[in-house]
């Protein structure tokens, strides 16, 4: 008898049953095997995933596939195209045709985009056709059945773990003509389709139900009641998703102590990406990861994946990124040259190859020089592609390769799927959250579940309770069981938990973080509390931000002031909103060079030229198009105030002046001048400050009142003017008398040498303050 599992895994599992034992042992193979062994398809062969993309890439090209709004750039087909191939080889498995889908009245809205889906199969098909190749969407089309291989076999026994689709139901039932064919298979509330799909072969199934079947002759040779999750189990939320990991090394311990073998342990992770963060924490290497060392780890592909960065983004962490990972600026600057041209597949590679021999280890790897080889022949087929394409269709090829994981844990490390059929004592599942589990499904892009359900294609919800049977039989073949979850604004446990009625206990998690991190004795913090020096105000230049400062917090001024200490930043492209009204002040500043010039086109055209020239950057266009929209309102203001006679008498001038015995200096942005008076103006591109009556004596911000006393020297100021340049506003100063009296005050006070500097009593103000760490006030605001 032939036994044919779910996944190798579980013929691995079949075969240790046999350990202990002195006799022949069955064979055994995958459904996947199985398939592959008993379909022909003569005079074709089996495209590969590359060639695959291509070809539907070739197949888009007619006017109305743009109704899909699917991009044709290459790099974004080649990302999205993966939907399109999982929705055609759903329907073909599970032999819907396209005109089905027409004819059902939900659809109708959708009936143009079914047609363009249909044109797209139909040219696609005809180019696998003509290049001699099948692949999924065509299998179920093109095959025969091997009957010889069949026939040989003296029976098979499928261990059924999940659902069948119309086309292995239609293929196992040729096999069942031809040999006595049987399927063992677990019933509950998760998996009703495949009742459906029994029923509909005259076999009529129950829930909670374990059952081999004849298909041969379509009856039932037995059934046993299934029996309910016994397990003992635990559930615990985490707000930190990084101590699931100290969780379920914690658990591994706990099940060891109780008997249970570290082989007959899993970890199952809902989200596979996670398995990096538990390698990088498996300091014991007691884990045996299933699913591989991803190639995205290869010192190659992060210098592959780099150059395209730094090539197409350019950011300033790309090439910090490039420079890390050693490529030289002559090398990128060479790669640049050839990036958007066709290119010899035999250059491309030459290229590529001075990145994978940058690692000797790597360049001795067989599974590097493999996929160098096939990618080779692989273009070899191809006319010219641009360099660009050739390196995302290589890192794509990357992508979905793995190394084995060599390193002898004995703690397997699971996605679900690779659970199917093998029974665990312990089981460990992280990430039980709503996102994960249920896992959702990404092929009802096209189509609704009425629709699906009309047309008698699995519905969300159908696959949405496979992902819950596969759980579900985990945990029935398990003794111990441990989940956990991560719990914050954004997450929250699945609510499969409620289903299985398994119920969360509370943690104190800071427990479990010996086992992640090393521990020291924790260091005293830098917390003064009063820190004593002196500093006479009196002895160098004032400023107003240098004061504002002062007046907010005194602890700040002797960071930024007196131990000069630089906030830190990260090299970062993005434009800041500091940086946009720098550009602003800077394009103002050039546009007034000329007073004559002052009709609304004329400006317009000038602080827009201006404007644009301030910076290279790509999302700078979005910037300048935004604020020229904005300055709409001020370009007209100005006009009218020039046509009254208003000439720009001075612009972002630095002045210094004597003032209560202090030298007070400034950068004015602008100084008007009318007739024999002048007006001061400083522009804001953000929120005008404004302050109540109430709230006077607590000011910190004099800088128009910096401003009027700087601009003294030049003549008579008549009014010091904030200038709004989004509503195009000049805004007068509020309590500006008040204010220039309370400066003096002020000042009157600060002429002692200030001894000692205080935190600030406003938590408030420490929200933003770059020094906030060092108050030890990082936690309060």
């Amino acid at each position: 008898m032939l036994e044919v599992f779910s996944s190798s895994r579980a013929v691995r599992s079949f075969y240790n049953t046999f350990l202990n034992t002195n006799t022949l042992l069955p064979k055994a193979i995958t459904i996947q095997e199985l398939e592959q062994k008993s379909v022909l398809v003569p005079n074709l062969s089996l495209v590969d995933d590359d060639m695959r993309v291509l070809l539907m890439s070739e197949a888009s090209k007619f006017s109305t596939f743009e109704l899909l709004h699917i991009e044709r750039n290459f790099l974004v087909f080649l990302k999205n195209s993966s939907y399109l191939f999982r929705f055609f080889e759903e329907l073909s498995y599970e032999k819907v045709p396209i005109d089905t889908l027409m004819s059902v009245d939900t659809y109708e809205h959708y009936a143009e985009h079914l047609e363009v889906l249909q044109k797209l199969l139909e040219k696609y098909t005809k180019l696998l056709s003509e290049q001699n190749f099948y692949d999924k969407i065509t299998l179920p089309s093109v095959y025969v059945l091997n009957e010889a291989y069949v026939k040989k076999t003296v029976g098979i026994r499928v261990h059924l773990e999940g659902f069948l689709s119309k086309f292995e139901v239609e293929l196992l039932m040729k096999m069942a003509q031809l040999t006595p064919l049987y399927v063992k298979i677990n019933i509950n509330q998760y998996n009703q389709k495949m009742v459906d799909v029994f029923e509909t072969l005259g076999i009529f199934l129950e829930h909670d139900k374990h059952y081999e079947i004849n298909l041969s002759d379509k009856k039932i040779v037995y059934v046993n009641d299934a029996k309910d999750i016994d397990a003992k189990v635990q559930v615990y939320g985490f707000a930190n998703r990084l101590s699931q990991i100290a969780y379920a090394q914690s658990c591994i311990e706990q099940f060891v102590q109780e008997g249970i073998a570290p082989q007959d342990i899993v970890v199952v992770l809902p989200d596979e990406g996670f398995a990096d963060n538990l390698r990088a924490m498996d300091r014991l290497n007691n884990l045996n990861f299933a699913m591989g060392i991803s190639l995205r780890e290869s010192h190659f592909y992060k210098r592959l994946s780099a150059l395209e960065k730094v090539i197409r983004y350019d950011e300033i962490e790309d090439r910090l990124r490039a420079s890390r990972l050693g490529l030289e600026e002559e090398f990128i600057f060479t790669c640049k040259a050839v990036w958007s041209q066709k290119i010899a597949p035999n250059d491309a590679l030459e290229i590529l190859k001075k990145l994978w021999l940058m690692d000797e280890k790597e360049g001795e790897e067989s599974l590097f020089q493999e996929a160098f080889f096939r990618f080779t022949h692989f273009l070899e087929r191809l006319v010219p592609l641009k360099f660009e394409q050739i390196v995302k269709l290589f890192l794509n090829r990357l992508n979905a390769e793995s190394r084995d994981d060599v390193r002898g844990g004995k703690v397997t490390v699971l996605g679900v799927l690779e659970t199917r059929g093998v029974a665990y004592k312990g089981v460990i599942v992280l990430d039980f959250n709503d996102e994960f589990v249920p896992k959702r499904s990404q092929k009802d892009l096209f189509l609704s579940s009425a629709v699906r359900a009309q047309s008698k294609l699995p519905t969300k919800r159908d696959r949405e309770n496979l992902q819950r049977y596969y759980y579900h039989q985990l945990f029935n073949k398990a003794s111990k069981v441990a989940i956990s979850y991560v719990k914050s604004e954004t997450s929250m446990p699945s609510r499969f938990l409620d289903e299985l009625k398994f119920t969360d206990k509370k943690v104190d998690e800071k427990l479990f973080y010996p086992l992640l991190f090393d521990g020291h004795a924790s260091k005293e913090r830098y917390d003064v509390a009063f820190l004593e020096g002196t500093y006479d105000l009196t002895q160098t230049p004032l400023s107003a931000t240098k004061l504002k400062t002062l007046l907010t917090c005194q602890r700040q001024f002797y960071f930024k002031y007196i131990a000069m200490l630089k906030e830190a930043k990260m090299p970062s492209s993005d434009i800041a909103e500091s940086d946009v009204g720098r550009y602003l002040h800077k394009a103002l500043e050039r546009a007034f060079e000329d007073n004559t010039l002052m009709d609304e086109k004329s400006l317009c055209a000038k602080i827009e030229q201006f404007l644009k020239e301030e910076n290279s950057h790509e999302v700078w266009e979005y910037f300048s198009d935004l604020w020229m929209e904005r300055l709409g309102a001020f370009v007209k203001n100005e006009v009218k105030r020039f046509a009254q006679g208003y000439l720009v008498h001075a612009k972002e001038i630095s002045l210094k002046t004597e003032f209560e015995g202090f030298v007070l200096e400034g950068q004015i942005d602008r100084i008007d001048k009318f007739g024999d008076k002048l007006f001061v103006i400083d522009y804001k591109s953000g929120k005008i400050p404004l302050i109540k009556q109430d709230a006077l004596q607590d000011t910190a911000d004099f800088q128009l009142e910096f401003y009027y006393l700087l601009a003294q020297q030049l003549g008579v100021v008549d009014g010091v003017f904030y200038y709004d340049l989004k509503e195009g506003k000049l805004v007068e100063e509020s309590f500006f008398e008040e204010k220039l009296a309370l400066l003096r005050e002020k000042l009157e006070v600060l002429k002692k040498p200030i001894s000692g500097f205080e935190k600030c009593e406003k938590i408030k103000e420490c929200k933003f303050c770059p020094y906030v760490i060092l108050c030890c006030r990082e936690e309060l605001v």
